[in-house]
């Protein structure tokens, strides 16, 4: 009983605490386990071979808007100082790279800070120059201090320590930062495991190939595999993998599994060189993201009305036709409307073409918020919109058509000066109980009910039903 009663009283204390101090026990906790995952990779007497606490401490700088930066630094020195006792580290020495570390990763939160969301997401490639920048600033600026207590490490001088101490840290943040900066809030969605699988068995061959080959030029093997799955994989997913080969780079270096073949050379440049090879599939991956976002932008451009954002006429014609197959395939009932705005040539002859705007655009907007999802709406013509009420009952489409009427007439548009214009619509509904005429027919027929509509005194709604004899046999 007395580990339940422990367990109990322990929940019962957490939940007492306030959300300031559980997201504060949290970030302790947080810096605790990656330093401590940090130090479990230190051979002795070397520094980490990979030390994910500082990139850590950088993003939650970054991302945590709850908590001043001050309740962030003490509660990450806590689990610093925490992780150093675990491993039985010498608490003088511990506390100068505590101090380090902190030093390090607020500047890399300061620099990049001060760019726009898009910077810190990576989203576009001016994002990965700002961290960079930004571990440039931090690896040297916790240098200055970790390159004290690096000096007894390297038996060198403080330049030494301070080399030792930026390429080390520049390495872990330029592997790490992509991944904390890209991870999404609501979870890593894993797609179709085929679509991923080539060039992550290639990025495994490339590195195995680096491990046995014992020649300089080893160390950029996985450039090529780094670079496809950059091209290929989910921003997040690359980060991933280049933070996986580093780290595998970066120990291997520090234990001697593997050579790249430069007997004396200063392991400084070695951590330099895998830095850059960390930097360079990022910076695809974040040009990919940027590529994509612009071509889904000229995209939408292309299928949308500039005005209305309804679709245009020839993207609503295209999915019409596309959706308009299923339909006929599966035997659906379907409605096409016709909306036309009532008066509008007098509206644009007494307000100008900039008053007629902005009744079209309230006009769509009442549209809009009276739809369903699944519906397509586009505009055909002038004041002229066309929509398509997929798998609807003749009921419910008149529904629909109702509820936009209504929403239009309830509209007041506010024009120049104190002119205020009211707007009506004419609507014709036309409607097949299942394997309906092609859409051309249905949009003719719709357009048919609308003048119903419009000669029987606007603001209403006209309907047509498809015989069954006109309807497809399929």
């Amino acid at each position: 009983m007395a580990p339940i009663f422990v367990a109990s009283a322990s929940m019962r204390l957490i939940g007492a605490l306030t959300l300031h101090t559980r997201q504060i026990i949290l970030i302790a906790a947080l810096v605790f386990v990656a330093a401590l995952i940090g130090s479990l990779s230190r051979p002795t007497g070397f520094l980490a071979a990979f030390w994910p606490a500082n990139a850590v401490l950088a993003g939650l700088l970054l991302r945590n808007v709850l908590l001043s930066r001050i309740s962030v630094l003490l509660a990450a020195a806590a689990g610093y100082t925490a992780a150093a006792i675990v491993v039985g580290d010498q608490l003088g020495p511990a506390s100068v790279m505590t101090l380090a570390n902190i030093i390090g990763a607020a500047t890399v939160a300061a620099v990049l800070g001060t760019g726009s969301a898009q910077d810190r997401t990576l989203s576009r490639p001016q994002g990965v120059v700002a961290l960079l920048m930004a571990s440039i600033a931090g690896s040297a600026s916790g240098a200055m201090v970790g390159g004290l207590a690096m000096v007894d490490l390297v038996s060198g001088s403080y330049f030494d320590g301070w080399s030792a101490w930026f390429a080390a840290e520049l390495v872990n943040y330029l592997a790490l930062m992509p991944v904390v900066l890209t991870w999404p809030a609501e979870g890593i969605r894993i797609g179709r495991p085929g679509s991923q699988a080539a060039p992550i068995a290639a990025l495994a061959a490339a590195v195995a190939l680096s491990l046995i080959v014992p020649h300089p030029v080893a160390i950029v093997f996985p450039v090529p595999a780094l670079i496809w799955c950059a091209l290929s994989l989910p921003m997040v997913a690359t980060s991933i993998l280049v933070m996986l080969y580093a780290g595998l780079a970066m120990l291997g270096l520090k234990l001697g599994f593997f050579t790249y073949g430069l007997g004396s050379a200063s392991t400084m440049m070695v951590h330099l060189g895998i830095a850059l090879v960390a930097l360079g599939p990022v910076m695809v991956a974040s040009a990919n993201v940027e590529r994509r976002r612009q071509m889904e932008r000229l995209l939408r451009m292309a299928q949308h009305d500039g005005l209305t954002d309804a679709l245009t006429r020839g993207a609503f014609t295209e999915e019409s036709r596309t959706l308009w197959d299923a339909l006929v395939s599966e035997h659906a009932p379907v409605a096409v409307l016709l909306v036309d705005a009532d008066h509008f040539k007098q509206i644009n002859d007494t307000h100008g073409h900039a008053g007629g705007d902005r009744v079209l655009v309230a006009v769509a907007t009442a549209i809009k918020t009276s739809i369903r999802q699944g519906d397509l709406f586009g505009r055909i013509g002038g004041e002229e919109f066309a929509l398509v009420l997929p798998r609807v009952s003749l009921r419910e489409a008149a529904a629909v058509a109702e509820r936009i009427r209504h929403a239009v007439a309830d509209l007041t548009v506010a024009l120049d000066g104190d002119d205020a214009q009211n707007v009506t619509v004419s609507i014709g509904l036309a409607f097949s109980a299942g394997g309906a005429p092609p859409i051309v027919e249905m949009i003719s027929l719709a357009d048919r009910a609308m003048y119903d509509a419009k000669r029987a005194g606007r603001n209403r709604v006209e309907v047509y039903q498809v015989p069954p004899e006109e309807m497809q046999g399929h």
